[in-house]
């Protein structure tokens, strides 16, 4: 008898814990940043996203937290593609306004993009957050992933490499 009230009140436990985590109200689990919720947006493209999105909200704190959350899902890879494009010598694709074959190009480099766009978000804030060393560590992982590509709205692409160069450089001065 005594096991199976123990094993009632266990179900029911695990019942209502299911229950509250599926609940739509409640708004205080944190949603997985490397899990994306956006039907346009894939997984890795989300992540970095939202880094970038708290980042302009100067959430800076959330921000490397979100960049740290999922960076050993998809850096690593995204580092071996920048090797494997530097050791093969491939050429780095074009920034600013660019023809369709170029944009397909910088597209096909989807996780390097969101990996270099992550860590920018990440050094970023880690410099507004004055917090100098861990911010040289990210710029200098950020500029790695040399020919990682961001898309501006205003119609061209970026290098958050070079941005993070141009940022660690000021900071080595």
């Amino acid at each position: 008898m005594q096991k199976s009230i123990s094993l009632a009140l266990l179900a029911l436990a695990l019942w209502s814990g299911i229950a509250v985590a599926q609940s739509p109200t409640n708004d205080s689990i944190p949603t997985n940043p490397c899990i994306s919720t956006d039907p346009t947006l894939g997984d890795s493209a989300y992540w970095a996203v939202t880094a970038v999105e708290q980042f302009s909200d100067k959430k800076y704190t959330t921000a490397v937290a979100t960049v740290d959350a999922c960076f050993m899902q998809w850096g690593p890879d995204a580092g071996h593609q920048q090797k494997k494009m530097h050791d093969d010598k491939t050429s780095c694709p074009r920034t600013g306004k660019v023809s369709d074959k170029n944009k397909k190009k910088i597209e096909q480099n989807y996780l390097l993009n969101d990996v270099s766009m992550a860590l920018w978000a990440k050094a970023s804030s880690l410099h507004k957050l004055d917090q100098i060393e861990p911010a040289k560590e990210a710029y200098s992982q950020c500029v790695y992933m040399s020919c990682g590509r961001a898309w501006d709205p205003k119609g061209w692409y970026w290098s958050p490499a070079k941005d993070c160069a141009k940022n660690v450089h000021r900071l080595l001065k």
